[in-house]
């Protein structure tokens, strides 16, 4: 995946560098992000004395994290930009029910963090994520540009076996304050191929809603 990564942005970015009017920028990020409940396949286990066997469903609560882009605009002469992000957020339980059987009865049943960590289970992750950007910027006659985008990146989640592949939506705008200071907010969708645990608990894929404060600077 790293090697995917770095070949698209030196396709993006190496041609860029031979236009006069291509120009860069630097973009700090705070991020206030929502990770959708996360299924997982059949796991069984003991949780707060209870025999549980069916579908784990992970209820996260709401973060704030933090993250920076940089890239180039203009690229071939044109609307088009593209940027290399970074973002880091913790994710941390909020509720894990269990759907399936529970002691041996068919049923679904929820459990808090404490007593999830009773059991030394542990579904708080740092997560990491690294993403390619292309966006499209569309020219106004004021100091607000909107514009639309697509990503392509990997996740790296703390306590998840691999690295995995996410890919990503973009709605958005600048405002320019001045010629090389700029405001925003970006909308992000996302969805990341489902990871196996160090336990060996396998996830369906993975939906994360972020919206980002931006402050940035044009070179």
């Amino acid at each position: 995946m790293k090697k995917i990564i770095t070949f698209l942005f030196a396709i993006f970015f190496a041609p860029s560098i031979s236009f006069a009017e291509t120009k860069y920028y630097i973009e700090g990020q705070i991020n206030y992000t929502q990770v959708d409940d996360v299924d997982t396949t059949t796991y069984s286990d003991t949780i707060n004395g209870d025999a549980i066997v069916g579908k784990l469903t992970n209820e996260y609560d709401t973060d704030t994290g933090y993250g920076f882009e940089i890239g180039s605009k203009n690229v071939f002469d044109s609307k088009l930009r593209v940027g290399l992000s970074y973002n880091k957020l913790k994710i941390k339980l909020k509720k894990l029910t269990v759907s399936g059987t529970v002691n041996g009865v068919a049923g679904s049943e929820s459990y808090t963090p404490a007593q999830v960590s009773a059991e030394g289970l542990n579904f708080d992750n740092d997560v990491k994520s690294y993403s390619l950007n292309a966006y499209y910027d569309f020219e106004t006659n004021g100091n607000l540009t909107p514009y639309v985008g697509f990503g392509l990146g990997q996740v790296d989640i703390q306590n998840a076996n691999d690295k995995e592949l996410s890919k990503s939506l973009y709605l958005g705008g600048r405002y320019s304050v001045n010629d090389q200071m700029y405001i925003g907010l970006k909308g992000m969708y996302s969805q990341i191929d489902g990871p196996t645990d160090k336990i060996g608990i396998t996830y369906e894929d993975i939906t994360q809603k972020t919206l980002s404060l931006i402050v940035g600077y044009n070179f």
